[in-house]
């Protein structure tokens, strides 16, 4: 990718280069630690939520998993359906995963799986610090202000990931949360989301995987388009990915290590004042991207993605895609372990978990 487009690249250089200051900083100290809100007394875990599935693209619905059999529906954009199960059957050479829905069977690749919460109660003191939200329904309207006649500034899709820093209600007694908005990159801004549509992340969910482990490393094979994590020789977990589609946008092979990791990042290439004046033919606008774990100054990642559900082939601008599951506990096992309410975790080869890419 052309230096002049690569806006999330060059954001990735100023927050590495703010991380280093940050760190030898004592208010970080002092900001990473800052008392939470105690925990809500309803707090839903994964078991609670009923798996739905959002339409990323217009999306066909058949009486049996193959397009040959009988249509019976069709979903727009942003349209959600109940997911029923997993289906394996013939579609295309990488991907031949169906869903069972209650419209019919879907083949997954326009389908997010997204995770569907009941309502927690309105959290009023979200604490010197805040707290980190889940969008809990198939998508929310992020706002300039807390109000449900104040312009919408973005969507924010199911289980994508927010920094809440504060709470207020409107006059219609709605709740209302303010979360962290990182883009463009010299600036921070805020988008305010109803409160009813955010799950707060419990402790629970983000604490690490396996921390006394020795020997964590990651091979990523791109021919096979293949995400394998190992603990010496024991292979711990593997999952699909979706690879740089090539040219400039190509992920590169060798040896990396995690040097940032994330829970949220809004990753974009839409011009910024003082950025880039011509924008780049293939635009993206991409907030809540959730658990992202850097390998490279250049900005790639491995993180969760919402815009897509088809891995095993290229098709990324040199990040690895993997599904927000996978990503959340990849996030969760690398290394370095941080802190519960880090915005970010900064690290370097001799601590961040090692990753081959060949």
């Amino acid at each position: 990718m052309p230096k002049k487009n690569i806006t999330r690249r060059e954001a990735l250089k100023l927050i590495g280069s703010s991380a280093v200051a940050a760190l030898l900083s004592p208010t970080r100290t002092t900001l990473a630690r800052l008392p939470l809100p105690p925990e809500p007394a309803d707090n839903t875990t994964i078991k609670d939520a009923i798996l739905t599935g959002r339409a990323i693209h217009t999306v066909s619905f058949y009486k049996e998993p193959t397009t040959s059999a009988e249509h019976l529906a069709t979903r727009r954009r942003d349209e959600g359906f109940r997911i029923l199960g997993l289906v394996r059957a013939p579609y295309s050479a990488h991907n031949d995963l169906w869903y069972r829905t209650d419209l019919g069977y879907a083949h997954s690749a326009w389908v997010l799986p997204i995770h569907i919460y009941p309502p927690q109660p309105f959290i009023q003191n979200v604490g010197e610090w805040g707290f980190w939200g889940q969008i809990s329904q198939v998508y929310t309207e992020a706002r300039v202000a807390p109000s449900l006649q104040a312009a919408r500034k973005y969507r924010f899709y199911g289980d994508t990931v927010y920094h809440v820093v504060e709470a207020v209600k409107d006059e219609e007694g709605n709740g209302w949360y303010k979360v962290v908005d990182d883009y463009p990159p010299k600036t921070i801004s805020y988008q305010w989301i109803l409160a009813r549509d955010v799950r707060r992340i419990p402790r629970a969910e983000m604490a690490p995987i396996h921390p006394f482990a020795g020997d964590k490393h990651i091979e990523v094979d791109l021919s096979n388009q293949v995400l394998t994590c190992y603990e010496g020789n024991t292979l711990v977990f593997t999952t699909q990915v979706a690879s740089g589609a090539g040219s400039e946008h190509a992920t590169p092979k060798g040896e990396k290590c995690v040097i940032l990791k994330q829970a949220s990042r809004h990753m974009s290439n839409v011009p910024y004042p003082g950025g880039p004046e011509t924008p780049p033919d293939d635009i993206f606008d991409l907030p809540g991207i959730p658990w992202n774990l850097f390998f490279d100054l250049e900005g790639r990642a491995i993180h969760g993605t919402y815009w897509h559900n088809d891995f095993g082939i290229p098709r990324s601008h040199g990040c690895l895609n993997v599904p927000c599951e996978a990503a959340r506990w990849l996030y969760r096992w690398v290394y370095p372990i941080g802190g519960f309410e880090d915005d970010f975790i900064q690290s370097n080869c001799q601590v961040g978990t090692p990753i081959h890419i060949f």
